[in-house]
């Protein structure tokens, strides 16, 4: 079975707000679409040859009534009246104003001005007519004006009910259209921000997961149903595999443990054999498989242990290391020493645990130096803890791998290939990280670097946590 993966950085994807807010768009381009289809769809059922007055001429001939300085009322066509009147010489119009007095302008057809008296009766009265034919069409309203409410009969302009009807379909439309964009570009992804805040949240609380503390799983407090659903999964899915690791870490013990006694065994028994080099081979063999036992223990011992935060004595640390392993290095044919540039230097960590790594630092050097040379560890001035060796060094292509469980530059080696794996993860807990220095013939140089804040020149008083 092929299995892929697919890189997230080549892989392109829009938030979910951006997605909500362009479905509402779409939704109101088909209703926009739709509405308009509708006004012309009614439109269609009118006659374009069919004619009303003009829909504005009533009001500007109502805001053109003035009352003059000696009260009495006159006419002051506004400018959009004065434009009609020019353009349009059939226009006319009456205005009859509430003590009587009459105010007009232009010809009132002969057949509408005999019905005029019957027609002011009526609050409002519309005549239509033709495109064509202007003076049969006109409107009769009730306004306010300056003079007080008058009657306003007027006519001589046509508009096409056709082209009036879509007009103010386009208008009723367009304007609402509008204001529903802007609500849906400027609220649509803030609404939609509050409402999936709880996607912020879920991200929040699957950082806090550590793989180190088993038994995590995400709260599902004040989350929504849908992504209930969810999060259920995730914490089904972190079981399960929370069940697969603690399977894994027991059979490794139990294996470590139970490797520990025919080892024993067979160390007694081939220390029975005469010296030659079987006897050697054998030895070899079984000094492996102690330290691949032991590391075993040794690794499982520190995950299970409960992790100290106390302040942590670089300088100490690492010269009591030199001073329990010189022993090993001198019988081995080496020279040891320790040096430190800094007067002090402190981490917040466990001391056993950071003691273990540096003491697997100075065993790998022991193992890899070339069983001559020194061995130089040193603490600089900014907390860093260096250890080097004047050994055959390693291959630039193997650095990447020099960290991985059970990997050995040289597979002939006796060394078990999991101490630089316990030091990588003993610092990178600890807010640090691993640097190696080293060329074919040149020797290797380990550093602890701390990333920033981590190290702290002066002591200070840490509480454990």
């Amino acid at each position: 079975m092929a299995i892929s993966f697919v890189n997230r950085n080549k892989m392109k994807s829009t938030s979910l707000r951006w997605r909500f807010t362009l479905g509402f768009i779409t939704l109101q381009l088909c209703a926009v679409v739709a509405s308009l289809a509708l006004v012309l769809y009614i439109a269609s059922s009118i006659k374009t040859d069919g004619a009303i007055t003009s829909i504005w001429l009533s009001q500007e001939v109502a805001d053109s009534v003035h009352l003059g300085a000696d009260g009495k009322p006159g006419l002051s066509p506004t400018p959009s009246l004065t434009k009609m009147m020019r353009e349009s010489p059939s226009l006319w119009f009456v205005v009859t104003l509430p003590n009587g007095d009459i105010l007009s302008h232009g010809d009132m057809p002969t057949d509408m001005a005999a019905s005029a008296e019957v027609l002011r009766t009526f609050r409002s009265t519309e005549l239509h007519g033709y495109v064509n034919d202007p003076a049969s069409v006109a409107r009769l309203e009730r306004l306010d004006t300056e003079a007080g409410e008058a009657t306003i009969f007027a006519g001589g302009v046509s508009m096409s009910q056709y082209g009036v009807t879509v007009m103010l379909g386009n208008i009723a439309i367009g304007v609402p259209a509008l204001i529903l964009a802007a609500i849906t570009l400027i609220g649509v992804p803030l609404v939609t921000r509050w409402a999936l805040r709880s996607f912020n949240d879920l991200t929040a609380r699957l950082d806090k997961i550590d793989f180190n503390a088993r038994g995590g799983i995400v709260e599902e407090r004040g989350l929504p149903g849908e992504v209930l659903r969810v999060v259920d999964g995730i914490n089904m899915a972190l079981q399960r595999l929370d069940s697969g690791f603690e399977k894994t870490e027991r059979f490794f013990v139990n294996a470590a443990h139970e490797l520990r006694t025919p080892i024993a065994i067979l160390q007694v028994r081939i220390d029975t054999i005469p010296p030659g080099a079987e006897k050697s081979s054998l030895q070899s063999g079984i000094k492996r498989l102690t330290a691949i036992a032991n590391q075993l223990l040794d690794i499982e011992a520190y995950r299970q242990k409960p992790s100290r935060k106390i302040q942590v004595d670089l300088n100490g640390t690492a010269s009591k290391v030199v001073a329990d392993l010189a022993p090993f290095a001198i019988a081995d044919g080496y020279e040891i020493s320790f040096d430190s540039k800094a007067d002090q230097a402190f981490v917040i960590g466990d001391p056993e645990a950071l003691e273990r790594a540096f003491a697997n630092l100075v065993r790998n050097a022991v193992q890899y130096g070339g069983k001559a040379g020194e061995i130089c560890v040193e603490v600089e001035d900014d907390g860093s803890v260096l250890v080097s060796d004047q050994g055959s060094g390693i291959p630039g292509d193997k650095h990447a791998r020099i960290f991985e469980p059970f990997y050995r530059v040289s597979p002939h080696g006796a060394g078990a290939g999991l101490g630089l794996s316990m030091v990588d993860e003993i610092v990178t807990r600890h807010g640090g990280y691993v640097e190696l220095v080293s060329s074919p013939g040149a020797g290797s140089t380990f550093a602890v670097r701390w990333r920033e804040g981590r190290v702290s020149l002066t002591a200070q008083n840490a509480s454990p946590s």
